[in-house]
């Protein structure tokens, strides 16, 4: 049975660096948002092992057109538990706590191959494709938080 909850940072960056940071020194899967206040840290996990992460936290964007809005930083699943609705899940725990603190608009910088799995939930993109360095292609996606 998988159970998702907020988690300290440190139980999330293995997997951060598994997967979104691989090869990389483990130092660049530590970003600094990650302390600032408001964030927090969320988990999928089976028995006890963190399978799926992802951060938010209060940020503004000029495309989000919002004074409340949240980013979405750092979300992944472990590569032997994809295609189980599992991204979903954590992403919806996310969301609900970010509409409890009152945000009304969660934004991440999106990869280019997660654009389809952001789109199922509604998110949109705005904007062209853009690159960050030494990690890939990316939009920006962002979806209203009711």
């Amino acid at each position: 049975m998988y159970q998702t909850q907020v988690v300290p940072l440190e139980s999330i960056i293995p997997l951060r660096h598994k997967v979104l940071r691989p090869g990389r020194p483990v130092e660049e899967c530590t970003y600094k948002e990650d302390l600032a206040e408001g964030c927090f840290h969320v988990a999928t996990l089976e028995q006890g092992k963190v399978i799926g992460i992802a951060s938010f936290y209060p940020e503004s964007h000029q495309l989000a057109a919002s004074s409340n809005a949240w980013r979405l930083r750092g979300m992944a699943t472990d590569p032997d538990y994809r295609a189980r609705g599992l991204g979903a899940q954590l992403l919806m725990y996310g969301m609900d706590l970010c509409a409890k603190a009152g945000g009304d608009v969660l934004w991440c910088n999106a990869r280019t191959e997660a654009v389809p799995f952001y789109s199922k939930l509604n998110f949109v993109i705005k904007g062209e494709e853009f690159q960050i360095a030494g990690i890939g292609p990316h939009y920006f996606m962002s979806k209203t938080l009711v």
